[in-house]
């Protein structure tokens, strides 16, 4: 897990420092304040290329200068860009029995993101595109993964399979989908694109779509999730 230190840098007024108080709380234990950091330190990224080289060779120097977050020592922390037409899906350790619908709530910030995809695409008239997402729910499938182990290495092996089947939206044929699976002592951050240069139009899939917002949600909500569990409630989720 992941440890915060009480110094957080600035090292330019155009991105200022993430607030501690959020209207007189200290919210530097709750999730949106780590995807506020994560949400700062991409914006920083997307404007400087010295600093995405670095992120990508030397991740945890510039997690731990830009945003005061530290690893443990024996914990190998992987920073990576995807290539054209490649989706990096990360499928991370299993929490503790005790931890699984503390987690769970985390992962639930999903639900929301899911809801407003299907409004726009009725909105625009795309019904049969917003159908897709109306069942979307499933797309929680890192946490089926923490209790169904052969689900589990369905999602290692064939992720595409799961992810057109299960919800029924196609992804471009050319498209690579490769799982990443984290260890106890392996992590991986997946650098969002750039959304100035995320090239949609009236062709795109809904699996493009869903790839691009994943990827982001993913890199805002896996900070938070990776910060030790402030309280556990005893369940199963599946």
């Amino acid at each position: 897990m992941v440890t915060t230190n009480a110094h957080i840098s600035d090292t330019s007024t155009n991105f200022p420092e993430v607030r501690k108080l959020w209207s007189g709380v200290d919210i530097t234990n709750f999730g949106p304040y780590y995807e506020a950091l994560q949400t700062r330190l991409i914006d920083r990224i997307w404007n400087d290329e010295s600093l995405k080289q670095e992120i990508l060779t030397n991740p945890r120097t510039v997690f731990e200068r830009e945003t005061g977050i530290t690893f443990p020592a024996d914990t190998e922390v992987k920073v990576l860009e995807e290539p054209e037409n490649t989706f990096y899906f990360v499928l991370p350790a299993t929490p503790p029995v005790e931890e699984h619908w503390y987690r769970y709530e985390q992962f639930s910030s999903w639900w929301p993101i899911i809801d407003t995809f299907y409004y726009f695409y009725n909105r625009l008239g795309g019904t049969t595109k917003a159908r897709a997402y109306r069942e979307c729910l499933q797309a929680l499938w890192i946490v089926r993964s923490w209790t169904n182990e052969t689900f589990r290495q369905q999602l290692l092996s064939d992720p595409r399979s799961i992810f057109e089947g299960e919800i029924g939206i196609p992804f471009p044929a050319e498209l690579k989908i490769q799982s990443l699976e984290e260890t106890s002592n392996l992590i991986y951050f997946i650098l969002p694109k750039n959304p100035q240069f995320e090239k949609f139009d009236s062709s795109a899939t809904v699996g493009e779509w869903w790839k691009a917002s994943h990827g982001w949600w993913w890199w805002c909500t896996s900070l938070r999730f990776r910060q030790p569990a402030m309280n556990t409630v005893t369940g199963v989720v599946g």
